[in-house]
């Protein structure tokens, strides 16, 4: 007898954690597990008010073109011109998401994934002989469209028009060392990149030269231990995941130690194996555990407000998750590695008290 497919819930140690432990979610709900009414799939599960709700996942041509059905499509299948459908990503890791597009690092292809949902298309960057990619980690981009991508192979950040040619690359003066993770700061036109093989950030100007450097190799408050993935907030402030100490750390702009929280665990509130990390419009912090299946909600502080998620295939669910990103408009993009997808989510602000 085959077993029945897997479902967007919690289960087992977090099921069990859960019914015992009742976590305050933002205005005072309840974290759990998710809850599907009909096609809605929320968290947390009724009573309590909804605060994530799932939208539609990104893995293929299928996703983003429109359907053709009956004898058009038959025709069109004929021809050899049909939809195709299936995954076009083997192994993804980041992703960025602006002006409707969203990119998606994809490691074990080699390139980066842009689906275009305006044009109803989907394209790849990395493919010229200067512009390829080895081993893509990250993707941002600045304010001109201009994309960056972090290659841990080939120790460089390389750097793409809006139109996907190939401009240039960063780090060959700089000394990066598999670097990883990338955001760029509008407000001070720079980009951040984590050196994590050097156990740093390397920071570079508007004309891409390095124009400094945060941290140090160490495991105290300040110090830096492979750092991952980064994100920053509304003020410019820099959030830091280093994976080996299962920590997220905290950093003005200028790259003075702030804050730090987390501890390496396997329960809610917990870090098992750190990944992605992004902010709301709220100021929550979310942070992927691709261990856990998880992806947990924290305030600044460091309290968990909600964590969703699970292992499995069925939406809502997730197999090794890797990047977060989170637009203007509150929709959560979350890589499902090993799914090849990215699953696309709304943060629902809570009703202003």
């Amino acid at each position: 007898m085959r077993n029945p497919p897997a479902r967007p819930v919690q289960r087992s140690l977090w099921s069990a954690f859960a019914a015992k432990c009742a976590i305050a979610l933002f205005a005072g709900s309840l974290a759990g597990p998710i809850a599907a009414h009909g096609q809605d799939i929320v968290f947390p599960p009724a009573p309590d008010a909804p605060r994530v709700r799932y939208l539609y996942s990104l893995s293929g041509p299928q996703d983003i073109k429109p359907k053709v059905s009956g004898f058009r499509a038959f025709l069109l299948k004929l021809a050899g011109k049909g939809p195709r459908s299936g995954q076009a990503m083997v192994r993804p890791y980041g992703v960025y998401a602006a002006s409707g597009r969203v990119f998606v690092a994809d490691t074990g292809g080699m390139a980066v994934a842009v689906f275009d949902r305006g044009a109803k298309r989907l394209t790849r960057i990395g493919g010229s002989r200067e512009g390829s990619l080895i081993n893509p980690i990250d993707v941002a981009a600045d304010e001109a469209g201009n994309i960056y991508v972090t290659d841990s192979g080939l120790n460089l950040v390389k750097v793409y028009g809006p139109d996907g040619n190939f401009l240039r690359q960063l780090g060959t003066a700089s000394g990066l060392s598999h670097p990883t993770g990338i955001v760029y700061d509008a407000g001070r036109k720079r980009l951040i990149v984590a050196d994590t093989g050097n156990s740093r950030l390397v920071l570079f100007d508007a004309g891409g030269k390095m124009s400094g450097t945060i941290g140090r190799r160490g495991t105290e408050k300040g110090d830096m231990s492979v750092p991952i993935n980064l994100a920053l907030d509304r003020e410019g402030d820099i959030y830091v995941v280093e994976n080996m100490l299962s920590r997220v750390q905290i950093y003005s702009p200028e790259g003075v130690f702030l804050s730090q929280f987390g501890k390496n665990g396997d329960l809610p509130g917990y870090f098992a194996r750190p990944r992605g990390i992004a902010l709301d419009s709220d100021g929550n912090i979310y942070v992927v555990d691709a261990l856990m299946n998880m992806v947990q909600i924290f305030d600044r502080e460091g309290k968990l407000l909600l964590f969703f998620g699970g292992g499995g295939a069925e939406p809502g669910t997730f197999q090794l998750p890797a990047g977060i990103f989170i637009d203007p408009e509150d929709r959560i993009y979350v890589v499902d590695s090993n799914n090849r997808r990215v699953q696309v989510f709304q943060y629902l602000k809570p009703p202003p008290k």
